[in-house]
């Protein structure tokens, strides 16, 4: 018992690092590109499905891909549609995996996993090592199969063990049933309907478990990892929530129309298998048998629901209508992070990026919000406040994104990507400093005002010129990142240093209308506390385009 619990823990753990090399390689191939496939979800139902038949095979687990689905219908980036189609289609993707198990080459996953990991040590490109690390999950899925396979052989002759599983028979609805929900109650434990099915195939080809009672693990192993999924949306958006459920139902109304009509549907599965090996009467490849089924399945159901996606879309929606609280809510809560993504490394990075986009689009309304107040002759106390908020604003932000960033790091990212978010931690760093010094210079204006005093129109026109020097330059700064253009940086470096010599200019002119003018000592000082804080604004916007190549 003790060797035969070791050969299949084994195995099991070698089965699912395979499964997870496999993703790593894949999505480190794939890097950008990932995201720009899922942003194309934003299209048709059916291109929705196919996007997540992608990705979902590029992960190598519906459960990322659903996961990854809910975080962003939480930040907004895709609607409750899109997301549907996207989880119907991560159902398909899920089943592609079992495929590879009935390879000619299945039997020589131990030489698979030799030759690869030379590649993957001793390439110096990334895009070998990359290809390395997935062809080398690849071959320890099958080499974990065959342990477990291997491992399961001594409980043939064993009376009790197959008098305990004998238990659940799948023949009759009632065991049927049986056996689907303790599937689904082992896969909701284990999070991963991989490995559950994994062991089914191992017992199975070990001749302890019939095609009927693998086909109810199917079932229930699809409800089962629901479970990751409901997870994921504790503490998210309403509509999050409801992706999550529209997945829950979808998976539960298929199984239970397939365990209503169990019979014909396990006799129709299993004459599809015989008809593709042409084997109509000797034993059953139960790894080609449970791969197909799964499949079968899946698409049967996706082609079932998918005339009724906006039903299913409404249902859920009506299920959980928006709450009143949150409409109201104004508490500032960063739009992009979600933590569900963060085993995604490349998907999290453009998230933060996004995130960091909005911290540069709250400078530039800051600067623009400025402008109008020191031009206008009023109070204007909305804007004002306003630019108080952004500020604390962006302090949570550049914490929250700095935090996220970093948790990315704590996983296996390569050299470009944990670059890459280094860089991002200090673009965030350095926007949260501009806004510092915006409300800076609000502060010192506001001392002018609070003093009963005015600026001379001149002095205004100077500090309103400097302000959309500034706020021009994080527009283009925001453009330079945007588009990782290096190229643009020295240009960034000119332009900073003409706005520089700009503030000095104005500075010179101040100290000499200040020489034959009769000046309060308030004026003179705000004057320069406000120009100080534009010349910093700008060297900060500079440190931001430096990212891309300090």
């Amino acid at each position: 018992m003790f060797q035969m619990l070791q050969t299949v823990l084994g195995g099991l753990g070698i089965f699912l690092l395979g499964m997870r090399f496999m993703s790593d390689g894949m999505q480190a191939l794939a890097g950008s590109k990932l995201t720009k496939l899922v942003s194309v979800a934003t299209g048709t139902k059916f291109r929705a499905i196919l996007v997540g038949t992608v990705v979902t095979f590029l992960l190598q687990s519906s459960s990322a891909s659903t996961v990854m689905v809910v975080g962003f219908v939480n930040s907004g980036i895709m609607t409750l549609m899109q997301a549907i189609g996207v989880i119907f289609g991560a159902n398909i993707g899920t089943t592609i995996t079992l495929w590879s198990l009935t390879l000619p080459i299945a039997d020589y996953g131990a030489m698979i996993i030799g030759i690869a990991v030379f590649f993957h040590i001793f390439a110096k490109k990334d895009v070998v090592r990359h290809s390395a690390m997935a062809v080398m999950g690849l071959g320890m899925l099958f080499f974990g199969m065959e342990l477990m396979s291997n491992g399961f052989d001594p409980l043939r002759d064993d009376p009790e063990i197959k008098s305990a599983i004998a238990r659940f028979d799948a023949t009759s609805l009632f065991g049927f049933m049986q056996a689907v929900i303790a599937s689904t109650v082992i896969t909701a434990v284990v999070q991963s309907s991989a490995a559950v099915i994994g062991i089914t195939i191992g017992l199975a080809v070990a001749g302890l478990v019939d095609f009927p009672t693998s086909v109810a693990v199917i079932m229930g192993s699809n409800i089962g990892t629901c479970g990751t999924t409901v997870i994921a949306c504790i503490g998210t958006s309403r509509n999050a929530v409801r992706a999550a459920l529209a997945h829950m139902m979808f998976n539960i109304l298929g199984v239970v129309v397939v365990t209503a009509i169990h019979g014909p549907f396990v006799d129709f599965s299993e004459r599809a298998v015989r008809w593709i090996t042409q084997n109509p009467s000797d034993g059953l490849n139960y790894t080609l048998a449970i791969a197909w089924t799964h499949t079968a399945f899946n698409i049967l159901s996706t082609v079932v629901m998918y005339p009724f996606m906006g039903w299913l879309e409404r249902l859920v929606t009506f299920m959980l209508p928006i709450r009143k609280e949150e409409e109201k809510t104004k508490q500032y809560k960063p739009q992009y992070l979600d933590r569900n993504l963060l085993n995604q490394a490349t998907i999290a990075l453009d998230q933060a990026k996004k995130e960091i986009a909005v911290m540069g689009n709250t400078c530039l309304q800051m600067l623009e919000d400025l402008h109008t107040i020191i031009g206008s002759g009023d109070r204007n106390e909305f804007m004002e406040e306003g630019i108080f908020t952004a500020e604390n604003n962006l302090d949570v932000a550049q914490k929250e994104i700095a935090e996220y960033v970093t948790s990315i790091l704590q996983g296996n990212v390569t050299h470009a990507t944990g670059t890459e978010a280094r860089r991002l931690i200090k673009q965030a760093d350095e926007f949260e400093s501009v806004s510092d010094h915006a409300r800076n210079v609000l502060k010192a204006f506001l001392k002018i005002r609070n003093a009963g005093e005015t600026l001379t129109d001149e002095a205004t026109a100077e500090e309103q010129d400097l302000c959309i020097k500034v706020k021009a330059y994080c527009v283009d700064v925001m453009d330079i990142i945007t588009k990782g253009d290096k190229n643009r940086v020295d240009w960034a470096r000119e332009r900073s240093r003409e706005i520089d010599a700009n503030a000095k200019q104005y500075r010179d002119c101040h100290m000499k209308r200040l020489a034959v003018s009769c000046l309060s000592p308030v004026k003179g000082l705000v004057y320069s506390d406000m120009l100080n804080g534009f010349r910093r604004a700008n060297d900060h916007l500079l440190n931001v385009a430096e990212t891309l190549v300090d």
